[in-house]
């Protein structure tokens, strides 16, 4: 039996359907949505979050605010708006359940509306008001940050599948965010690395939105499924929203569960939705695909072993065919020429072992509304294993453990499958499951233990009980959002952004000098993408398209660029002083490794008076002058995994075949 909403009638009703969740409640009011309604109402759904989100972006960007970091003013915002969501849906879930009798059919759907748009308004509180005074999404553009803004600046100059860093080259990294971000920023006239924090934040309410209906179809309930969303997008906006193309994958794991278990016992909308969703995000996150890939082939086989046939398999198949299928969309012109042409080792994003890889994230622990929570979710999964659906969340929960504790084995094969990753989908998979344990108590154990909660006065005192206390958990996490982001967030407004400008307003570091960088080449190169630069300034590398000839990292950097061969090219010229010499060795490896060779360097270092830099007593004479580059190693298994090193030019090697120019602190060379 359901646990349905009847939107246009307070009687209670008994249902004899099947559920998706399962349970059986004496109070059942049939909402659901038929596959196709529930594709539709998803994709309207984002679309409208996604438009409310940008056009909230683009009013909160428009006053003059001070800066998270150096004000409570953002925070005191940002905890109203909180109260404003979840106390309008809390309101909204209550008169779904309990509807007045006299209501017309657009007040009903005023409901809907509000319910299915309740988790972007939480992303606009809790992520984007604090960001309103800067230009840059959380973490700024630091750390990893630096190469995400880079390929987001790459794709929206060269939209297509190619790589962030090196030109003429297929993406190795996952570019559907990236690539669709990219046509976003073109459509709004924005720079690739201001698009950033509006695209994530956009994208992140599209996905949480998107979540109501689907959930609504699952569970027969509007009202259940916009409490299952609005928990997983403060779950997910508590533990991880830096990686916004990563959270939509994961946001998206307990319902591909809950649809496998359909998909494995023939129905076709099911597997059709799972295979989507597989084929999608191998375009997005390849590595919760592999997760949730996993946990499909161990229902699938389980399936099998007990149905004693291979209907499952049949199943388990035609989902694989069709998921790679639309995942080739994207990763067949890199896995072509991995085939074809010569490349580093593959694993070298995997060389990461943090101390949080070393330990099982168990939050049921956890003294917070998501420790109790998720709590509540381990006891219903014990106590309900035998439900379908609680056993498919329970298969991804242990699939998600299995993989974090072989993780933790595999450096002694070299390596590791980045299991601390998987905390944000152990967590979903836990908080999903606490939700339904709530609805399953008010559907199920109410009626069942306490008969007279039946009565529709009694119901409607216990439904405002259950929604009070969901409301106050759920606020007390979302207004903690910001506060539990603090680090990240003031990042953003110490960071400088493209334009120099930094949120708190203080005085920007060295990337004052880049406009003029990027002036000064474009008036000698004529244009950035397909011009070549060797420098280790990230910074400048995210806020402008020119290509690289050495990526970041070995860990981001793509294996057909050959990155640690490359820096034995690096390391290689640094010895040579003859500047005709350093010419040829460049060409020389142009030709022979098909290495496109750099068209102008910028480094760190002062340009001697014979090359037109400053003269004085102080300055640095020709066979003493030098410039700066830093090679990054990848020292896995140590911890930090990259070591920078500083190795230096002769600026003698640069007296011919290039225009050397001081800018700031940076020798900007550029070949004649």
């Amino acid at each position: 039996m359901c646990f349905d909403i009847r939107m246009h009638t307070g009687t209670t009703v008994e249902h004899n359907q099947a559920s998706v969740t399962g349970f059986s409640t004496a109070e059942t009011q049939p909402d659901a949505l038929s596959p196709l309604r529930t594709i539709v109402h998803m994709l309207v759904t984002g679309a409208v979050a996604a438009v409310a989100t940008v056009v909230a972006w683009f009013i909160m960007s428009r006053p003059s605010l001070p800066a998270y970091n150096t004000s409570y003013v953002l925070k005191a915002l940002s905890s109203v708006g909180s109260v404003l969501v979840i106390l309008f849906a809390a309101v909204s879930v209550y008169y779904v359940l309990h509807p007045r009798t006299n209501w017309s059919n657009w007040q009903r759907r005023v409901l809907a509306v509000l319910l299915y748009l309740a988790p972007a308004g939480l992303v606009i509180t809790s992520i984007g008001i604090p960001l309103a005074a800067t230009s840059l999404y959380l973490d700024g553009v630091s750390v990893d940050q630096a190469f995400r803004t880079q390929f987001l600046t790459r794709l929206t100059d060269t939209p297509g599948w190619v790589d962030m860093a090196y030109p003429n080259m297929p993406s190795f990294y996952p570019g559907l965010w990236f690539f669709t971000g990219g046509l976003f920023a073109r459509i709004t006239g924005l720079a690739g690395w201001a698009a950033y924090q509006p695209w994530a934040l956009m994208t992140l309410a599209a996905a949480f939105s998107m979540l109501v209906p689907l959930w609504r179809h699952l569970t027969g309930s509007l009202a259940s499924g916009a409490t299952v969303a609005l928990v997983t997008a403060v779950a997910t906006l508590h533990v991880a929203p830096e990686e916004p193309y990563a959270a939509i994958v994961a946001v998206g794991m307990p319902a591909a569960m809950v649809m496998t278990r359909h998909a494995l016992l023939g129905s076709r909308w099911a597997l059709f939705g799972v295979m989507v969703y597989l084929g999608l995000s191998a375009n997005l996150y390849t590595l919760f695909t592999a997760l949730s890939a996993l946990s499909v082939v161990v229902m699938a086989i389980a399936a099998a072993i007990r149905q004693k046939g291979i209907r499952p398999l049949l199943s388990l198949l035609a989902m694989g065919v069709g998921s790679i299928l639309i995942a080739l969309l994207g990763w067949f012109p890199y896995l072509r020429a991995l085939l074809t042409q010569p490349h580093g080792p593959t694993g070298k994003a995997q060389h990461y072992l943090p101390e949080d890889g070393t330990a099982l994230m168990m939050p049921f622990f956890d003294l917070s509304a998501l420790g109790v929570l998720t709590l509540i979710g381990l006891v219903w999964l014990v106590a309900r294993h035998r439900q379908d659906d609680a056993r498919a969340l329970l298969v991804g929960i242990l699939t998600a453990y299995g993989w974090a504790v072989a993780s933790m084995a595999m450096p002694l094969l070299g390596t590791t499958l980045l299991g601390f990753r998987v905390a944000l989908p152990i967590a979903l998979l836990f908080a999903v499951a606490g939700a339904l344990a709530i609805i399953d108590l008010r559907g199920v154990g109410m009626p069942k233990f306490y008969p007279a909660t039946v009565d529709p006065a009694k119901s409607r005192g216990v439904t405002r009980v259950f929604a009070a206390i969901l409301a106050f958990g759920t606020l007390y996490y979302a207004i903690d959002i910001p506060m539990n982001h603090e680090k990240k967030i003031d990042t953003a407004y110490t960071d400088a952004d493209g334009n120099a400008m930094r949120g708190d307003r203080m005085p920007a570091d060295a990337t004052v000098y880049y406009a003029q960088i990027d002036e000064h080449l474009a008036e000698k190169l004529g244009k950035r993408s397909g011009s070549t630069i060797l420098t280790d300034e990230q910074h400048f590398m995210s806020f402008y398209p020119y290509h690289a000839y050495q990526a970041m990292t070995a860990h981001y950097a793509n294996p057909l660029g050959e990155f640690e061969r490359r820096n034995e090219e690096i390391e290689s010229w640094t010895q040579i002083t003859d500047p005709d010499e350093l010419i040829a060795a460049m060409d020389r490896a142009a030709e022979e490794e098909g290495w496109t060779a750099p068209d102008a360097l910028v480094l760190r270092g002062e340009v001697p008076a014979e090359e037109g830099g400053p003269a004085g007593s102080d300055a640095t004479p020709m066979e003493e002058a030098e410039f700066s580059y830093l090679i990054a190693d990848d020292i896995y298994p140590n911890q930090p995994n990259v070591r920078f090193r500083t190795v230096h030019f002769p600026a003698s090697a640069f007296q011919k075949h290039w225009d050397v120019t001081q800018i700031g602190p940076f020798a900007v060379a550029v070949r004649n």
